[in-house]
């Protein structure tokens, strides 16, 4: 379950690797830009961390399949199903890790990891002889919780309050209508839920106008559009 885990965390690290340099130079020059940069980055974060949390574990057991076999069932799907949920405050604590070294907070990092590790190791060692895997599962759900309560302190007294609703529930409810879906499909083949899936959730997410927001203009800049179009026009005319 772990190997899946890790593979998709590789999305933030590179994310806020490639984002550091210029929240570096904005927490020097332009906190106000720094904010509008942060809360982008957590809007396009969880915009691909909430569907796959939601859409793993219809597809958990095909995916153990793959990587390790039946021997692995079914206690690797249901590590996967329930690990997958820390994905989301995964992400949102990579972005937020970088912020404060940005601003100079180490020190109080510091202080937040060790409060993670030792709610992690204690409660760990309270739940595990009892619970076995699935407590250690749900344990680092809650231990990313652990760490994102003083980041969101300490993101809060150096930088101020951030629209979390705003940045939050536009990409929840198109997970949560694309999981609605999924249960009422569940039993398909793999394939055709993870196509559906990708067809629902992007409908919705532009539907409650996911893709209109002013800071997305940015993103939108980006992307090289009218050389995608001259590239497909040039195709069509040659076929």
């Amino acid at each position: 379950a772990y190997k899946y885990i890790d593979g998709i965390n590789i999305i933030p690290s590179y994310f806020t690797l490639a984002i550091f340099p210029l929240m570096s130079r904005y927490a020097k020059t332009a906190r106000d830009s720094l904010i509008r940069a942060y809360i982008l980055s957590l809007r396009l974060l969880l915009m691909i961390a909430l569907p796959v949390a939601v859409g793993t574990p219809f597809i958990a057991r095909e995916l153990i399949l793959i990587l390790g076999g039946g021997q692995y069932l079914p206690d690797s799907m249901i590590a996967l199903q329930l690990l997958i949920w820390f994905l989301p405050f995964s992400f949102i604590n990579q972005v937020t890790q970088y912020v404060l070294i940005a601003i100079d907070q180490q020190r109080f990092l510091t202080k937040a990891f060790l409060i993670g590790v030792v709610f992690n190791v204690g409660v760990n060692l309270l739940l595990i002889p009892r619970y076995g895997y699935r407590a250690a599962a749900i344990t680092t759900i809650f231990s990313e919780w652990a760490l994102l309560i003083p980041f969101y302190y300490s993101v809060r007294r150096n930088l101020g309050p951030l629209p979390w609703v705003s940045i939050a529930w536009r990409p929840t409810v198109a997970s949560a209508v694309m999981g609605g879906v999924l249960w009422f499909l569940r039993g398909s083949s793999p394939l055709a839920l993870v196509m559906v899936a990708a067809m629902v959730y992007f409908a919705v997410l532009a539907l409650v106008g996911g893709f209109r927001q002013p800071d997305m203009a940015l993103v939108w800049g980006l992307i090289p559009l009218d050389r995608l179009r001259a590239r497909w026009r040039l195709g069509a005319a040659r076929r």
